[in-house]
């Protein structure tokens, strides 16, 4: 069998896996249960306070960017691990799989659920916004849709790249936990200043040199909140990280697009060389 076949056998049977295991039905269900109670709260907010019709992507969009990463960390962390703990990836590498083939079948099958999830539940909830008569932009929709689903598979490549690293789903699962909150509660931009504050004898300088602006635009967060700022500079996005006003030149999407991508083959990478060399 060609690696291509080998490849596209295991990724359909990885995406039967989150199937059958129900993970993809409850992903889009606690995306879809949630962006419609947020669709109907603004509705109902927006009628009694002043008669006007809200938009949807400003009121679900803050929900969204942050339920994605925490539920694909927490969803696929340990899709790996598992299969290590309970035997069936030596089952699996006695087939014609190889090991790049696990690593990056796992990645691509756990990146058409996190973007199947994503697609369908924004779909279902501009359906109910339509009949709630909210406000619906195409062009947001699809923007954001594309946006959400690129922040989605690059934290479903950092998941698949722990899982592939930690040997127990409990070391998988702190991990998870402590990726999401360095990278979206901003802990990220603060490691640079500490660092500065240290290497500066305790205090901090006049000028804080350039570096740890790049430091902290690399943050995969940071970098999705620079691509969303450039089409759409008025929503918010969620984050607790706010796009600057005059975005330097690693601030600008281009670059924010750049930096995702690089998180993606850089996590996939690392975790399929330390897991090369793992004695199974």
């Amino acid at each position: 069998m060609s690696a291509g076949r080998a490849l596209a056998l295991f990724v359909r049977e990885d995406v039967r896996d989150t199937v059958r295991e129900r993970q993809l039905q409850l992903l889009v269900a606690i995306f879809a249960l949630l962006g419609l109670l947020v669709t109907y709260a603004a509705d109902q907010s927006a009628s009694a306070l002043s008669g006007s019709r809200p938009e949807l992507i400003p009121a679900v969009l803050p929900l969204f960017a942050m339920l994605v990463p925490l539920l694909v960390l927490g969803f696929f962390a340990s899709a790996l691990v598992e299969r290590r703990t309970a035997g069936s990836l030596k089952i699996l590498l006695g087939l014609p799989f190889s090991r790049r083939t696990v690593v990056v079948g796992t990645f691509l099958g756990r990146s058409v659920v996190a973007c199947t999830a994503v697609f369908s539940s924004l779909l279902v909830t501009a359906t109910l916004a339509l009949l709630l008569d909210v406000t619906v932009d195409p062009g947001r929709l699809v923007t954001v849709s594309l946006v959400l689903a690129l922040l989605g598979v690059t934290f479903t490549a950092i998941a698949v790249g722990i899982s592939a690293v930690v040997r127990t789903t409990t070391r998988a699962t702190v991990a998870a936990f402590g990726v999401f909150v360095l990278f979206f509660f901003g802990l990220w931009s603060s490691l640079p200043q500490a660092v500065l504050y240290v290497r500066h004898g305790f205090s901090l300088p006049d000028a804080t040199p350039e570096w740890v602006d790049v430091v902290a635009a690399v943050n995969p967060v940071a970098a999705y909140t620079n691509l969303l700022a450039g089409p759409y500079p008025d929503l918010n996005s969620g984050a607790f990280i706010q796009p600057p006003s005059e975005p330097a030149v690693y601030e600008r999407p281009s670059v924010a697009l750049a930096v995702l991508v690089g998180w993606i083959v850089v996590t996939i990478g690392v975790g399929y060389w330390r897991f090369q060399a793992t004695d199974l």
